[in-house]
């Protein structure tokens, strides 16, 4: 005879479960900007009025956009920058793969957010670290679709090749909707706090063109892609030399160490527990991202580029810099002698893949210049950390066919890519890392 109170346990735990699962799902909902946290109310309705009409909910995303004519009331009429069921197949896919990380609404704040390192992106601010574009520019499209297909090495941002084409593309549109519909809200309510009282309704014009401009700077992104100055020449023992030279020379090892191990000792969770336990006046100071998190200068050793280790993507990385972050671009510094950034690719090449070169470890940094009223001079080949030269135009850029073959070049040690392989997924048998993505 079965023990009552045994089977009363079981029926009841059958009967949470089945209460469980019959509960209805929460429907995500966009998360408001601390930004438009502090505005007044009455700004903070009418932006939230004004994002669902040009953005939709979570459950409904659209993309609309001003159009030239207007209606009977004198007002724009709204239409559809993209297909509503497209952006609505890319929602569902976003909250099936993506939403665990990233937050239903692509704040960066999933459930597992809080247990990762790097943290998940906030698309919101509409920043990108790793582009193909310059600095401060919004990433191409391409960029979107390599990371996703491909994962970040040395981040918990896995890989999405199985997905279908139509489930990426939807997905991509999606996440750019996101990201300008952040960048929107962001600008009208830096509009409302500088232009408006707290009570002022805001205009319809100033909604207007906010969305405009955010929409075609992503637009006008596709058209600025970064090529190089000068084609890339062979990799060799003594490119790799002038590369180390120009590391030590040139500012590079300030962040990243002589050793190019950079600062990761700041992520390690026994740094930040002794930090934390400082008063904050007696605390390192170390460097913040745009998302105000630790953003140290990568340990290059590690092998594990999360902006991708093609050739090309590691020019981009020293050409523009990282976007959100304070690494900077040497565009300018560089302008008369543009094969010196190539130098630096193959230089960061032979750390990454450990490669042995005669006479590296022997190029070391200029020892300090003497004290003044010391009889030592100064070495005559001492070279300042960065050179602006303001005046000077920089080197014809390759043309854009050129570029094409950079960009699918890999060092001359490993093998060519198949004809099958796209851009996006050349890589060598020994480095699957080498399609790592730049997004």
């Amino acid at each position: 005879m079965l023990d009552c109170k045994r089977w009363s346990s079981v029926s009841g735990l059958v009967l949470l479960v089945l209460a469980i699962g019959c509960a209805p799902k929460r429907e995500p909902v966009f998360q408001p900007a601390e930004s438009s946290k502090e505005l007044s109310e009455t700004h903070q309705k009418q932006i939230h009025a004004a994002l669902n009409k040009y953005f939709g909910t979570p459950k409904n995303p659209v993309l609309k956009l001003a159009a030239a004519t207007t209606d009977e009331a004198g007002e724009s009429v709204l239409s559809d920058a993209l297909e509503p069921e497209h952006l609505k197949y890319g929602a569902q896919v976003f909250l099936e793969r993506c939403a665990g990380c990233h937050g239903e609404t692509g704040d960066g704040q999933g459930e597992a957010a809080p247990f990762l390192q790097p943290k998940p992106r906030d698309y919101r601010k509409g920043i990108y670290k790793f582009t193909s574009t310059p600095y401060g520019t919004k990433p191409a499209r391409n960029d979107l679709i390599r990371v996703i297909m491909h994962g970040s090495k040395g981040t918990s941002m896995p890989s999405f090749k199985f997905i279908s084409d139509e489930e990426m593309q939807a997905l991509v549109d999606y996440v750019i909707m996101l990201s300008q519909r952040g960048e929107v809200e962001e600008t009208l309510a830096n509009i409302a706090t500088n232009d408006y009282d707290p009570e002022d309704e805001i205009e319809a014009e100033d909604f207007e063109r906010a969305m405009t401009r955010v929409h075609d700077r992503w637009v006008e992104a596709e058209f600025q892609l970064v090529r190089p100055y000068t084609a890339q020449p062979k990799m060799t023992d003594e490119t790799i030399l002038a590369g180390r030279k120009a590391f030590l020379s040139r500012g590079c090892s300030k962040c990243h160490g002589t050793d190019a191990k950079g600062q990761t000792t700041w992520l390690s969770p026994l740094y930040i527990a002794e930090q934390e336990a400082k008063p904050e006046e007696e605390r390192e100071k170390i460097n913040l991202d745009a998302w105000n998190y630790p953003a140290p200068a990568a340990d290059l050793t590690a092998g594990m580029l999360h902006g991708g280790r093609r050739p090309i993507d590691i020019y981009r990385r020293i050409y523009s810099g990282i976007n959100g972050t304070p690494m900077p671009g040497f565009a300018a510094a560089f302008q008369e002698e543009p094969d010196t950034i190539w130098h630096l690719v193959h230089y960061v090449l032979s750390v990454v893949d450990g490669r042995e070169v005669p006479g590296l470890a022997e190029v070391q940094p200029d020892p300090p210049p003497a004290e003044e009223g010391s009889a030592e001079e100064t070495p005559a080949d001492s070279t300042p950390t960065e050179s602006s030269p303001a005046e000077t135009v920089p080197a014809e850029p390759v043309p854009a066919e050129a570029t094409e073959a950079i960009e699918s070049t890999t060092p001359a040690a490993e093998p060519a890519a198949t004809d099958a392989q796209t851009d996006a997924e050349k890589s060598t048998p020994d480095n699957p890392d080498a399609s790592e993505p730049s997004s």
